[in-house]
Protein backbone atom coordinates (compact mmCIF):
# COMPACT_ATOMS: atom_id res chain seq x y z
CA UNK A 1 0.00 0.00 0.00
CA UNK A 2 3.00 2.13 0.72
CA UNK A 3 4.53 1.77 -2.34
CA UNK A 4 1.21 2.50 -4.37
CA UNK A 5 0.62 5.42 -2.57
CA UNK A 6 3.99 6.89 -3.22
CA UNK A 7 3.89 6.22 -6.89
CA UNK A 8 0.00 8.37 -6.69
CA UNK A 9 2.35 11.36 -5.57
CA UNK A 10 5.05 10.40 -7.98
CA UNK A 11 2.00 9.72 -11.09
CA UNK A 12 0.57 13.08 -10.45
CA UNK A 13 3.51 15.33 -11.06
CA UNK A 14 4.71 13.24 -13.82
CA UNK A 15 4.09 15.59 -16.54
CA UNK A 16 5.85 18.70 -14.92
CA UNK A 17 9.16 17.43 -16.40
CA UNK A 18 11.32 14.94 -17.69
CA UNK A 19 13.06 13.96 -14.41
CA UNK A 20 9.37 13.51 -12.89
CA UNK A 21 8.32 11.22 -15.52
CA UNK A 22 11.77 9.27 -14.53
CA UNK A 23 11.22 9.50 -10.66
CA UNK A 24 7.92 7.88 -11.59
CA UNK A 25 9.72 4.95 -13.49
CA UNK A 26 12.24 4.40 -11.60
CA UNK A 27 9.49 3.79 -8.41
CA UNK A 28 8.23 1.37 -10.34
CA UNK A 29 10.61 -0.42 -11.64
CA UNK A 30 12.34 -0.67 -8.05
CA UNK A 31 8.68 -2.37 -7.02
CA UNK A 32 8.88 -4.56 -10.14
CA UNK A 33 12.13 -6.32 -9.53
CA UNK A 34 10.79 -6.70 -5.71
CA UNK A 35 7.97 -8.61 -7.26
CA UNK A 36 10.47 -10.70 -9.36
CA UNK A 37 12.58 -11.69 -6.75
CA UNK A 38 9.45 -12.98 -4.95
CA UNK A 39 8.89 -14.95 -7.68
CA UNK A 40 12.48 -16.38 -7.96
CA UNK A 41 13.41 -14.07 -10.99
CA UNK A 42 16.70 -12.29 -10.18
CA UNK A 43 18.63 -10.13 -12.78
CA UNK A 44 21.82 -9.80 -11.42
CA UNK A 45 23.85 -13.20 -13.54
CA UNK A 46 21.33 -12.28 -16.28
CA UNK A 47 21.72 -10.01 -20.14
CA UNK A 48 18.65 -8.36 -19.96
CA UNK A 49 17.19 -6.27 -22.92
CA UNK A 50 14.41 -3.05 -22.34
CA UNK A 51 12.03 -2.71 -25.46
CA UNK A 52 10.68 0.58 -25.74
CA UNK A 53 12.42 2.35 -23.26
CA UNK A 54 10.91 5.88 -23.52
CA UNK A 55 12.80 8.49 -21.58
CA UNK A 56 14.81 5.74 -19.47
CA UNK A 57 13.56 5.56 -15.74
CA UNK A 58 13.15 2.04 -15.87
CA UNK A 59 16.66 1.45 -17.73
CA UNK A 60 18.63 2.87 -14.91
CA UNK A 61 17.37 0.39 -12.32
CA UNK A 62 17.52 -2.37 -14.79
CA UNK A 63 21.10 -1.62 -15.50
CA UNK A 64 22.02 -0.93 -12.30
CA UNK A 65 20.62 -4.31 -11.32
CA UNK A 66 21.60 -6.92 -14.08
CA UNK A 67 24.19 -8.59 -14.69
CA UNK A 68 24.78 -6.75 -18.34
CA UNK A 69 21.67 -4.71 -19.81
CA UNK A 70 20.74 -2.59 -23.37
CA UNK A 71 17.80 -0.56 -23.69
CA UNK A 72 15.71 -0.17 -26.68
CA UNK A 73 13.40 2.42 -28.61
CA UNK A 74 12.54 3.80 -31.99
CA UNK A 75 13.76 6.95 -30.57
CA UNK A 76 16.77 7.92 -28.55
CA UNK A 77 16.23 9.87 -25.66
CA UNK A 78 19.11 12.19 -24.24
CA UNK A 79 18.93 10.69 -20.90
CA UNK A 80 20.76 8.07 -22.73
CA UNK A 81 23.74 9.90 -23.87
CA UNK A 82 23.95 11.52 -20.47
CA UNK A 83 24.27 8.84 -18.00
CA UNK A 84 26.16 6.29 -20.33
CA UNK A 85 23.16 3.94 -20.26
CA UNK A 86 23.85 1.16 -23.11
CA UNK A 87 20.63 1.78 -25.95
CA UNK A 88 20.32 0.60 -29.29
CA UNK A 89 17.94 2.03 -31.47
CA UNK A 90 15.04 -0.96 -32.39
CA UNK A 91 11.83 -0.48 -33.44
CA UNK A 92 9.69 -3.48 -32.19
CA UNK A 93 7.54 -3.93 -35.55
CA UNK A 94 10.48 -5.02 -37.05
CA UNK A 95 13.32 -7.42 -37.04
CA UNK A 96 15.19 -5.78 -34.10
CA UNK A 97 19.09 -5.83 -34.23
CA UNK A 98 20.25 -8.58 -31.97
CA UNK A 99 21.47 -11.58 -32.60
CA UNK A 100 19.09 -14.84 -31.69
CA UNK A 101 19.63 -16.31 -28.16
CA UNK A 102 21.36 -13.31 -26.68
CA UNK A 103 19.28 -12.58 -24.30
CA UNK A 104 17.93 -14.05 -20.88
CA UNK A 105 15.19 -11.22 -19.95
CA UNK A 106 13.59 -9.13 -21.79
CA UNK A 107 11.89 -6.43 -19.90
CA UNK A 108 8.52 -4.89 -22.14
CA UNK A 109 6.44 -2.17 -20.10
CA UNK A 110 3.97 -0.14 -21.42
CA UNK A 111 4.79 -0.69 -25.10
CA UNK A 112 2.38 -3.23 -26.63
CA UNK A 113 -0.83 -1.25 -25.95
CA UNK A 114 0.89 1.40 -28.50
CA UNK A 115 1.41 -0.92 -31.47
CA UNK A 116 -1.32 -2.34 -34.10
CA UNK A 117 -0.12 -5.87 -34.42
CA UNK A 118 2.48 -6.96 -31.46
CA UNK A 119 2.89 -10.18 -33.75
CA UNK A 120 6.41 -9.30 -34.57
CA UNK A 121 7.18 -7.87 -31.23
CA UNK A 122 6.64 -11.47 -29.63
CA UNK A 123 7.63 -13.36 -32.05
CA UNK A 124 11.25 -11.01 -31.87
CA UNK A 125 11.32 -11.18 -28.29
CA UNK A 126 10.57 -15.05 -28.71
CA UNK A 127 14.01 -15.24 -31.25
CA UNK A 128 16.39 -12.89 -29.12
CA UNK A 129 15.57 -15.03 -25.70
CA UNK A 130 17.53 -17.32 -24.54
CA UNK A 131 15.89 -20.89 -24.32
CA UNK A 132 14.43 -21.08 -21.07
CA UNK A 133 14.58 -16.89 -20.77
CA UNK A 134 11.37 -14.64 -19.65
CA UNK A 135 9.48 -12.34 -21.10
CA UNK A 136 8.26 -9.55 -18.64
CA UNK A 137 5.11 -7.79 -20.49
CA UNK A 138 3.04 -5.42 -18.77
CA UNK A 139 0.65 -2.90 -19.94
CA UNK A 140 -2.42 -1.24 -18.74
CA UNK A 141 -5.87 -2.72 -19.87
CA UNK A 142 -7.61 -0.37 -22.31
CA UNK A 143 -10.79 -0.73 -20.36
CA UNK A 144 -9.79 -0.58 -16.51
CA UNK A 145 -11.34 1.95 -14.11
CA UNK A 146 -7.82 2.76 -12.38
CA UNK A 147 -5.14 5.45 -13.29
CA UNK A 148 -4.17 4.95 -17.05
CA UNK A 149 -7.09 3.01 -17.97
CA UNK A 150 -8.22 4.64 -21.26
CA UNK A 151 -4.92 6.80 -21.41
CA UNK A 152 -6.42 10.31 -22.27
CA UNK A 153 -9.95 9.37 -23.51
CA UNK A 154 -11.03 8.14 -19.92
CA UNK A 155 -13.64 8.69 -19.27
CA UNK A 156 -15.10 7.98 -22.50
CA UNK A 157 -12.91 5.30 -23.36
CA UNK A 158 -16.23 2.84 -22.73
CA UNK A 159 -18.46 5.17 -25.46
CA UNK A 160 -16.47 3.61 -28.67
CA UNK A 161 -13.70 5.11 -29.92
CA UNK A 162 -15.68 8.13 -32.59
CA UNK A 163 -17.64 9.08 -29.43
CA UNK A 164 -15.17 8.69 -27.26
CA UNK A 165 -12.20 10.64 -29.67
CA UNK A 166 -14.95 13.34 -30.25
CA UNK A 167 -15.44 14.13 -26.78
CA UNK A 168 -11.92 14.24 -25.48
CA UNK A 169 -11.46 16.64 -28.57
CA UNK A 170 -14.18 18.64 -27.15
CA UNK A 171 -13.32 18.17 -23.49
CA UNK A 172 -9.55 19.02 -23.58
CA UNK A 173 -9.60 21.38 -26.77
CA UNK A 174 -7.16 18.59 -28.63
CA UNK A 175 -7.32 17.51 -32.64
CA UNK A 176 -7.10 13.51 -32.07
CA UNK A 177 -8.18 12.14 -35.20
CA UNK A 178 -8.16 8.11 -34.56
CA UNK A 179 -6.68 6.13 -31.81
CA UNK A 180 -4.08 4.81 -34.03
CA UNK A 181 -2.78 8.33 -34.34
CA UNK A 182 -3.48 9.72 -30.99
CA UNK A 183 0.45 9.97 -29.79
CA UNK A 184 1.30 11.44 -33.24
CA UNK A 185 3.39 8.80 -34.16
CA UNK A 186 1.70 5.78 -32.42
CA UNK A 187 -1.32 4.99 -31.40
CA UNK A 188 -3.28 3.03 -28.95
CA UNK A 189 -5.24 0.31 -28.67
CA UNK A 190 -7.75 -1.13 -26.47
CA UNK A 191 -6.12 -4.30 -25.43
CA UNK A 192 -7.82 -6.76 -22.63
CA UNK A 193 -6.09 -8.88 -20.50
CA UNK A 194 -7.19 -12.22 -22.37
CA UNK A 195 -6.41 -10.87 -25.79
CA UNK A 196 -2.41 -10.81 -24.95
CA UNK A 197 -2.99 -13.61 -22.92
CA UNK A 198 -3.53 -15.87 -26.13
CA UNK A 199 -1.04 -13.55 -28.60
CA UNK A 200 1.76 -14.55 -26.09
CA UNK A 201 0.61 -18.22 -26.07
CA UNK A 202 0.71 -18.02 -30.05
CA UNK A 203 3.89 -16.63 -30.15
CA UNK A 204 5.21 -19.81 -28.71
CA UNK A 205 5.52 -19.14 -25.17
CA UNK A 206 4.87 -20.67 -22.10
CA UNK A 207 2.63 -18.29 -19.49
CA UNK A 208 4.49 -19.17 -15.79
CA UNK A 209 2.27 -16.08 -14.70
CA UNK A 210 -0.45 -13.33 -14.63
CA UNK A 211 -0.42 -10.81 -11.93
CA UNK A 212 -1.42 -7.26 -11.25
CA UNK A 213 1.45 -4.88 -10.66
CA UNK A 214 2.03 -3.84 -7.20
CA UNK A 215 -0.90 -4.81 -5.87
CA UNK A 216 -1.12 -7.27 -3.22
CA UNK A 217 -4.35 -8.21 -4.62
CA UNK A 218 -4.21 -10.19 -7.83
CA UNK A 219 -7.10 -8.53 -9.88
CA UNK A 220 -6.00 -10.12 -12.93
CA UNK A 221 -7.22 -13.61 -12.52
CA UNK A 222 -10.73 -12.30 -11.97
CA UNK A 223 -13.46 -13.52 -14.04
CA UNK A 224 -14.59 -12.47 -17.44
CA UNK A 225 -14.41 -8.46 -18.09
CA UNK A 226 -13.72 -7.92 -14.36
CA UNK A 227 -10.21 -8.66 -14.75
CA UNK A 228 -9.78 -5.78 -17.01
CA UNK A 229 -12.37 -3.12 -15.32
CA UNK A 230 -10.66 -3.88 -11.88
CA UNK A 231 -6.74 -3.99 -13.12
CA UNK A 232 -4.31 -1.06 -13.07
CA UNK A 233 -1.34 -2.88 -14.88
CA UNK A 234 -1.08 -6.43 -15.60
CA UNK A 235 2.27 -8.52 -15.36
CA UNK A 236 3.09 -11.53 -17.73
CA UNK A 237 5.48 -13.56 -17.23
CA UNK A 238 6.05 -15.81 -19.94
CA UNK A 239 9.27 -18.40 -21.13
CA UNK A 240 10.72 -19.31 -23.86
CA UNK A 241 10.50 -23.47 -23.59
CA UNK A 242 14.03 -24.72 -23.40
CA UNK A 243 13.85 -26.91 -26.32
CA UNK A 244 12.94 -23.90 -28.39
CA UNK A 245 14.73 -23.14 -31.55
CA UNK A 246 15.61 -19.19 -32.44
Amino acid sequence: MKNMLQLLKLAARRFRSSDDYRAMQRHIAEATLAELESRGIRLRDSAVLELGAGRGGYSAVLYRDSGSFVASDIERDPFFDATGVPFKIADVTRPLPFESESFDFIYCSSLIEHIADPTTLLRESMRVLRRGGTLFLTFPPFYSLALVGGHQFKPFHFLGERLAVRLTNLVRGSQIADYSTCFGSFGLYPLRIDQVRRSVRQAGFEISDVYTRMSPVNTARLPGVLKDLATWHVCYLARKPADQGP
